[in-house]
This record gives structure tokens, sequence and C-alpha cells, in this order.
């Protein structure tokens, strides 16, 4: 689900303290919160134009549909980690020696600015101390090699998917890591928002992560729970286009066919999902690749 095209890379920050705190204006980028506030940013390394019909069942095909490529970067106290890693500096590489030609055509992109870029470029981002994976196909996974002393952490079996599957979905050239830094982490049965297995990363419920699958056997969502009661969910791939969970449809027939591991389970979530909406409005849900989510943080706080 990757579509070609330049664009000038956006940065959004998200910093929320405690009832009373600063607002936006006043917090600025790079500011160091205290330890008990959740700050994240949205990393977008890449954008692209396709069709509304290609992203959800019943799409439109005369309506332009605009993706967004990145990561998450979230900090909390001294702890920082990314979810996911956008595309990186070596994605053209790694598209020419792994994407088989006949999948090629379905799977364009025009790179913006790698993680590793960003870093570069801002000293005020908190660094990453290690990765998480919403899940580990090639887009999610692309910028893995340009942080290759970071633990990347993912469960056993997203795991067993990476170090199995191939291209088009996976590129075993993105993970060329010592094992030492693979982190194979367990969920824990302990339901939370209407999915059964769950990991509570701080013991606050700050962070908690979901497991989903569907999309991939191990792929993760990720609740992030501010301190004045927002909430947001990163939910991955599980959709591409946020109106499929308003509207209960799973993705286009052939984007289905070549990107959904399990794809009954991705309507089951997608209907979790809905529900989730209905008990609490307030929930901003941000797929991985709709610009429109992304871009709404920012419009509005």
């Amino acid at each position: 689900m990757i579509h070609r095209h330049l664009f000038p890379a956006l940065f959004f920050l998200m910093t929320v303290l405690p009832a009373g705190g600063m607002d936006m204006a006043s917090a600025g980028v790079g500011t160091r919160a205290p330890a008990d506030t959740v700050t994240f940013f949205l990393l977008p390394t890449a954008r692209g134009e396709t069709r509304e019909m290609y992203t959800i069942a019943g799409g439109r095909f005369g309506a332009p549909f605009t993706l967004v490529y990145g990561a998450v970067l979230v900090a909390r106290g001294k702890d920082v980690f990314l979810f996911d890693t956008g595309l990186g500096r070596r994605v053209d590489k790694q598209f020419e020696e792994n994407m088989p030609w006949w999948a090629a055509p379905f799977f364009e992109y025009k790179k913006g600015r790698p993680l590793a870029l960003w870093f570069e470029a801002d000293s005020s981002l908190p660094r990453p101390r290690r990765i998480f994976l919403s899940h580990g196909h090639w887009d999610h996974a692309s910028g893995l090699p340009d942080f290759p002393t970071l633990p990347v952490w993912l469960p056993r079996a997203e795991y067993d998917f990476i170090h199995n599957e191939g291209p088009p979905a996976v590129f075993p050239s993105q993970f060329i890591r010592p094992d030492s830094l693979w982190h194979i982490y367990p969920f824990e049965d302990k339901p939370y928002a209407g999915f059964e297995q769950s990991l509570d990363l701080y013991g606050d419920g700050s962070v908690i992560l979901v497991l989903m699958g569907g999309h991939t056997p191990g792929s993760v969502g990720m609740f992030i729970n501010m301190a004045d009661g927002r909430r947001y969910l990163f939910p991955g791939d599980l959709v591409w286009n946020r109106d499929q969970i308003e509207n209960q449809q799973g993705k286009f027939w052939l984007s289905r066919m070549l990107a959904d591991y399990d794809g009954d389970r991705v309507e089951e979530v997608i209907r979790k999902m809905r529900a989730l909406q209905l008990q609490d409005p307030g929930l901003r849900i941000i797929p991985a690749h709709d610009d429109r989510a992304w871009n709404e943080i920012l419009g509005k706080h």
C-alpha cells in the first residue's frame, strides 16, 4: 500500500500535560516534559496519492486519497521509543533488491525525509532507545537499518512472521540484526478496550499495546491515554482509510488480497474499533496511512 508522490515533510508534536498545563503554542518543539507526561511526535517519511476505491470497499475511483508514511515517536519520562520507522534512507535499494517485478506496480512511493534525517536536522527531538513495530511490512520497517544499535520489540507471532514471510510483504534486507537486538515481548491475558490481550508499558495506563492480528499475525495497536482525558489509538494498517471504521468496511478486494493476512480478523477488529468510537466519541483513531487523520491532530491542537 505504497504510492509515490513527493511532499514537504510535516512535523506534528503533541504534548499533553496534567489539567492546567501549557497549551501547544507555549509548549513548543523540543520542550522537555515532566516525567508524568506523554509526548508524541508524528514524523512523516513519505507521501503519496491514490484513489479512494483502493483503500476501502465501495470507495470511489474518481476520488483522490492522500497517503502518508511515517512513524510515531513517543516519549514518557526518560523512555523514548519509535512506533514503526516509515521509509528509510535505503528504501530504493531495498525495493530494487527485494520487490518482485510483478508486484512493483502495486507498491510505489516517493520519498520525503527519512527518520534518520529528522534526528540529524532537529537536535531538540528526543532520541529513541528502542523500536516497536505495529507490524513487519516493508513500508513500516524500512528505517530499521538506519538505527542498527536499537533493540526492536515485537510479539512472537510477528517475529515468526517476518522471519518466515518474504517479498512482497516482507523485505529480508530490512531485518539483518543481531539476535541480541530482538526483544520478544509477551502480551498479558488482560482485556483492554475490547481486545483480548494487552500490555501496559508503564503500568499506569498511559501507553497500552493491544494484540490486533488480522493484517499480519502479530499486528499491534497502540493506545495513548493523556492526563487530561484525551485518547488516541494507532492501529497500524488494520485500516488504511479511517472511513472504514465508521462504515465498517474492509479494504478493496485486491488490496485485501495483497495486504491482509486474515481478512476476517481485520473485519472483526474494525467492528471493535467502531464500538470504541461509539462508546467514546472523543477517541482519535489515527491509521498509519491516512493523511487526513495526521493533519487533524495539528489542526485541532
